[in-house]
C-alpha cells in the first residue's frame, strides 16, 4: 500500500516512517508526487480540523491514501498557546523562516515570553492529530495523542525538531525531546501515542487492497 503523509517536514516523515516500520506500507512525501501538490490552508481552530482537512486535500489531490497530522505545544502558563499557531509562533517577528531557523525563532519567542516564570508554572503538553483519508478525500480515523512536560529555560539537545530542545517530557525527567533516541521519543510522544491508535485502521485498508 502507497501512503501518502501530507509534509514536507523531514522530522515528521522520518518519524512516520519510523512508526509504520513492518506493515505492508510504502510512506511516500508530497516531494514524492510526480506533480505539484499545493499547500492546504489550515484555517481550522483545532488541531483535529487541521489534521482533517488536510488528509483529505492530499487525498483527493494525488489519488492514493493520505495521512496528515496538526500537531502543536500548549503551555499552561499562555493558556494553551502557541497551540495550533505553534509552528508559525514567530513568524511576526521574524518572517520568512522555515527548517530550523524557524524552530530556533519559535523557541526563542517561548523562552522570552517565559521569562521568570517559576519552574512549577511551565508546565505544558504536545498535543498531536493524525488523520485518515481515502483517495476521494473521505476521512476513514482520526487519532490523538499527546505528552506532558516541561518547558525548560535553555535549549538542549541536538534531535528531534521543533519545540523538542525545550520540552522535557514526565516520562523522561531531566533529558529534553532533543536529548532522547529516536526509540525513546517515538514511545512516549504525541505524535507515537496518535499513530498507534491508528495503525490497527492502517492495517485494515492495507488488507483490502
Amino acid at each position: 500500500m502507497d501512503l501518502l503523509f501530507g509534509t514536507r517536514n523531514p522530522g515528521k516523515l522520518r518519524e512516520l516512517r519510523r512508526l509504520v516500520a513492518g506493515l505492508p506500507i510504502r510512506v511516500l512525501s508530497l516531494d514524492d508526487l510526480p506533480a505539484e501538490v499545493g499547500e492546504v490552508v489550515e484555517d481550522g481552530s483545532t488541531f483535529a480540523e487541521n489534521a482533517r482537512k488536510k488528509a483529505s486535500a492530499y487525498a483527493r489531490a494525488s489519488g492514493l491514501h493520505a495521512v496528515a497530522d496538526d500537531s502543536g505545544l500548549c503551555v499552561d502558563a499562555l493558556w494553551g498557546k502557541p497551540g495550533i499557531h505553534s509552528a508559525r509562533y514567530s513568524e511576526e517577528q521574524a518572517p520568512g523562516l522555515s527548517g530550523r531557523e524557524r524552530d530556533r525563532a519559535n523557541n526563542e519567542k517561548l523562552l522570552f515570553v517565559l521569562r521568570g516564570v517559576f519552574p512549577e508554572h511551565r508546565g505544558g503538553e504536545y498535543r498531536a492529530v493524525v488523520a485518515l483519508a481515502a483517495p476521494d478525500g473521505t476521512v476513514v480515523a482520526a487519532e490523538e495523542g499527546s505528552c506532558r512536560g516541561v518547558i525548560g529555560e535553555d535549549p538542549r539537545g541536538e534531535e528531534g525538531f521543533g519545540y523538542d530542545p525545550v520540552f522535557s517530557p514526565e516520562a523522561a525527567p531531566g533529558r529534553t525531546m532533543a536529548e532522547l533516541t529516536a526509540a525513546e521519543k517515538d514511545a512516549l510522544s504525541h505524535r507515537g501515542e496518535a499513530m498507534r491508535k491508528l495503525i490497527p485502521k492502517l492495517r485494515e485498508v492495507a488488507a483490502t487492497l
